[in-house]
This record gives structure tokens, C-alpha cells and sequence, in this order.
């Protein structure tokens, strides 16, 4: 496993034990949610059986179909409330290891750059990282792994900025071909997993 894969899975990890305690509080919310909404069909179907009337029938499933809509909606809510949670967990975590110039966080972008620069087949490029980062890589050997797994020589100018790479990563640009992989968008790309996940552990249910 290499160290990018390593750290998006101990961030993932670490995001989703930070999680437990919001899904045991998010899974009480929607029981809490989905009770009361029984709870008044409950009530609406006894009036309307006790009443026995056409229009009072009509009005009472016009209410059942409103309470359903709207338990829907505070349901959606809820579950794109945890994902960005998780997301902005993740970000922070990433961030910290970015400012502390940890091993694993300087490790993971190496791995980033040079998957970025075999994707685009190696070759003269252009890299934009983080300040910071911009004075922790070493190039000529970054260069020497995209060009080995490319069979392509490769030359690698390297510019910074913080604006879109403050919690780290790299955009890398060929001509017009543009791989961004900044830590923001990656953890973007996640984000469809992570209801996935909501939706199988809290709400029951596949996507």
C-alpha cells in the first residue's frame, strides 16, 4: 500500500471513529423523527376511522403525504449535515499534518505528485503546491520516478500558491490537461462514498 493510500485510509479511519459518536447521535434523531411521524399517522388514521368521513378521509392522506415529505427533507438534511462533518474532520486532520510537516503528510504528497505526473505520461509540466510545500520536495528525484514509471523524460516547474491548496496537495498541468489533486478535491471525490455509508449504517438503505 503505498503512503498516499496509507493516509487517505488512517484519515478516512480516523474521520469515521470521530464520526461514531454524531451517528449515534444522528441515528437517535432520525428514530425521534420517524417515531413522531407514526405517532401522528397514528393519530390522523384513528380520527379519520372514527369519523368515517369521505372528506375528512381526503384530508387527513393530504397530511400523511405532507408529514412523509417533510420527514424526508429533515432526513436529506441530516445525512449531507454529517457528510460535511466527516469532510471537514478529514480537511483539518490534513491541514495539521500539512503545518507540522509530518513524514506521512510529506510522504502521501510525493506519492500524489508522481501518480499525477504518470497520469499525464510524464514530460515537461508544471506543478502548484502549497508555499510551504513548494520548499519540501525534492524535484530531481520526483522527476526520476515519473520518468521510470513513464519511460518519459521529465521535467517538473514547480510554482506556488496558497489560495485552493491551504489544507495541501498538488494541481498538475500539462498543456491543457489539468489533474487536480489537491486534498479538498480528493476528499470531494469521497463524498458520494461516505452517504453510501450513511445510508447503509443510519438510515438502512442503499443508495
Amino acid at each position: 500500500m503505498s503512503d498516499i493510500q496509507q493516509l487517505e485510509q488512517e484519515i478516512l479511519q480516523n474521520a469515521q471513529n470521530n464520526a461514531e459518536n454524531i451517528l449515534k447521535e444522528a441515528k437517535k434523531e432520525a428514530d425521534e423523527i420517524l417515531s413522531q411521524a407514526k405517532s401522528k399517522n397514528k393519530e390522523l388514521k384513528q380520527k379519520m376511522e372514527k369519523e368515517h368521513l369521505e372528506r375528512q378521509e381526503i384530508e387527513v392522506q393530504r397530511e400523511l403525504s405532507r408529514i412523509r415529505i417533510k420527514n424526508k427533507i429533515e432526513i436529506e438534511n441530516l445525512k449531507e449535515s454529517l457528510v460535511q462533518e466527516i469532510f471537514d474532520d478529514s480537511i483539518n486532520k490534513i491541514k495539521q499534518m500539512r503545518e507540522q510537516k509530518d513524514k506521512r503528510y510529506l510522504n502521501a504528497l510525493s506519492d500524489l505528485i508522481v501518480l499525477s505526473g504518470t497520469i499525464l505520461e510524464g514530460g515537461e509540466m508544471s506543478i502548484t503546491l502549497h508555499p510551504s510545500d513548494a520548499q519540501t520536495i525534492e524535484k530531481n528525484s520526483l522527476e526520476a520516478e515519473i520518468a521510470k514509471k513513464t519511460g518519459t523524460s521529465t521535467k517538473i516547474n514547480v510554482s506556488s500558491k496558497e489560495q485552493d491548496l491551504i489544507n495541501g496537495g498538488v494541481i498538475l498541468q500539462k498543456g491543457s490537461l489539468i489533474v487536480n489533486n489537491t486534498f479538498n478535491a480528493i476528499f470531494d471525490r469521497r463524498k458520494e462514498a461516505i452517504r453510501n455509508k450513511l445510508n447503509s449504517v443510519i438510515f438502512n438503505k442503499g443508495s
